[in-house]
């Protein structure tokens, strides 16, 4: 709603495409190809619906370090893609073709500048060209250069958190991202590279990717994200803070992660504009049998356009965008940021 939908409207549904640099077994990717599928058969009801599949297909990119995540992502966009084209039996499917590639989203492909710091865009293109530049024999490097070396219109995701332990591959992130510090978290590089894959805006008011994430939120009190707040997100056209923490989020909630929601664009900020912020109250009281219709989930849906609300769970303001380039971060709702 807050990416992809916008970015049809702005670039339109025959241009418009989506990446999910972290993929998984391809979540995000199919709700994309299903909108692209609806915008397709309302603009052009009369297209053959084989051919609307693979625009949908060609429009959605993932890519994922588990060869087992991307297998069940492209099996699903298979099947998806096959109902849209009401064939009812794989041996009639058609040939689509389907852009998931197996590979490692943080060293592989290009970079495009802007959410590096100075120099680090020239030490990013010097390191990706020595022995560092490695892929394992699961990945699929051809393709992901391939899907990794252009931007996109709307980028996507849930990025690892886990903090690396082979060190040479941490110091290969730490000589590409700015944001790695200390004993960093994946999040703080991943929020970095779904940025850059975001078609560049080159002023505040030009039309730019849409970037919205939803990650771990440590880096907003932890030493190791002061790089990610005061170097990186400031130079970006950072919109939406949401604090998701308390909401019910499947996948999260049982191994203690707690989460926030980034929306963004990758262009430069225009600085008088406020950043909307929805602060966490109180947590979820217990486990909803639904979790979309969670008290904190429905809360965040229902008041995040609306600046002064309050409920038991959430509160919404809009705060000037300097508070947000100060590390740590602090986004407790019911007057607690003010305090």
């Amino acid at each position: 709603d807050r990416t992809l939908t916008p970015a049809i409207r702005e670039f339109g549904y025959r241009t418009a495409s989506l990446i999910d640099p972290t993929c998984g077994s391809g979540h995000f990717l199919l709700g994309a190809f299903h909108r692209f599928v609806e915008e397709w058969q309302r603009a052009e009801p009369s297209r053959n619906r084989r051919d609307i599949a693979q625009k949908a297909l060609d429009a959605v990119a993932g890519v994922d370090l588990n060869p087992f995540a991307v297998a069940i992502s492209r099996f699903r966009l298979l099947v998806a893609a096959l109902l849209a084209s009401d064939v009812q039996k794989l041996a009639d499917a058609p040939d689509f073709r389907i852009h998931v590639a197996i590979g490692d989203s943080l060293l592989h492909g290009k970079r495009f500048g802007m959410t590096a710091t100075e120099g680090m865009f020239e030490r990013a293109e010097h390191y990706a060209g020595t022995g560092l530049e490695h892929a394992y024999a699961s990945e699929d490097l051809a393709d992901v250069q391939r899907i990794l070396g252009r931007q996109y219109h709307a980028v996507v995701g849930n990025p690892p958190y886990i903090v690396v332990k082979d060190a040479a591959l941490s110091r290969a992130y730490r000589s590409a991202y700015a944001s790695c510090h200390m004993k960093y978290s994946l999040g703080c590089p991943f929020t970095e590279r779904f940025f850059d894959l975001a078609v560049t805006g080159p002023v505040a008011s030009r039309p730019a990717g849409y970037v919205g994430l939803i990650t771990t939120n440590s880096f907003m009190k932890r030493e190791f994200g002061s790089k990610l707040i005061e170097e990186v997100l400031p130079r970006l056209d950072l919109s939406h803070v949401v604090d998701s923490s308390g909401a019910w989020i499947p996948g999260h909630n049982r191994d203690g992660t707690a989460t926030v929601i980034l929306f963004g664009r990758h262009r430069p900020p225009m600085v008088s504009n406020p950043i909307r912020t929805v602060m966490g109250i109180r947590s979820e009281p217990g486990t909803p049998s639904i979790p979309a219709e969670g008290l904190v989930w429905s809360a965040i849906v229902a008041q995040v356009d609306r600046v002064g609300s309050e409920s038991d769970y959430i509160s919404v303001a809009d705060t000037p965008r300097s508070v947000f380039a100060k590390h740590p971060w602090s986004i407790g709702g019911g007057g607690a940021a003010d305090v």
